[in-house]
């Protein structure tokens, strides 16, 4: 698979685990499992587009039944607000 960054052919899919800001501004969650990419040279990101996916159901789901910590597929599922 090719790099985002460098454009070799040495990325490979993984997850991340990370923390994202919520909507108020507040305070954080941290979400595990989200896909990313691995390259030998440049290591281990997330791609602009999960970053955006991620925020976006941030700010339209309903996490109120959620704890600070839960993985990608739970935000996937949450339901809309």
């Amino acid at each position: 698979m090719q790099c985002l960054w460098c454009n070799e052919d040495k990325a490979k899919k993984t997850t991340k685990d990370g923390y994202w800001v919520l909507p108020d501004g507040a305070s954080t969650v941290e979400i595990l499992q989200v896909p990313a990419l691995e390259c030998a040279d440049c290591g281990l990101y997330i791609e602009d587009e999960i970053n955006e996916e991620v925020e976006n159901r941030l700010h339209t789901s309903d996490l109120t039944h959620y704890s600070n910590v839960f993985t990608y597929e739970e935000l996937l599922k949450a339901p809309a607000i």
